[in-house]
């Protein structure tokens, strides 16, 4: 089983051109995290950046564009796809350095596991 990853703030204003600031717990480090939603679809759609924070101010350092979508599925379950869009290829290889693969992969996992127990 992958280390849970936690949350120490967490404030949401999910509605388009709303804030997320997130600081996650990864390894024992706290890594801010601070952006927009862009586009918001109940039960379908979250897109977000942190390219602008709350307000449409511009980041100093942009680094990326999440799109996450769930679906149903034939067998009565859910589909959780996560594409993350990067403003270069630096930008990108940075984030897979930092483990995002294993990171997003983690946090789909845990999502999983909650998700049973709602059954």
């Amino acid at each position: 089983m992958p280390k849970p990853h936690g949350i120490a703030v967490c404030e949401i204003d999910l509605r388009v051109g709303g804030k997320f600031n997130i600081t996650m717990i990864i390894d024992g480090n706290l890594i801010e995290n601070k952006g927009v939603y862009l586009e918001v679809v109940d039960d379908e759609r979250l897109v977000f950046t942190d390219t602008y924070s709350e307000g449409w101010k511009p980041a100093a350092d942009p680094f990326m564009t999440a799109i996450i979508e769930f679906a149903d599925d034939a067998k009565g379950g859910t589909t959780y796809t996560a594409t993350a869009r990067h403003r270069s290829v630096a930008a990108r290889k940075r984030h897979e350095d930092m483990g995002f693969y294993e990171g997003w992969g983690t946090v789909a996992t845990q999502l999983e596991d909650y998700a049973q127990t709602l059954k």
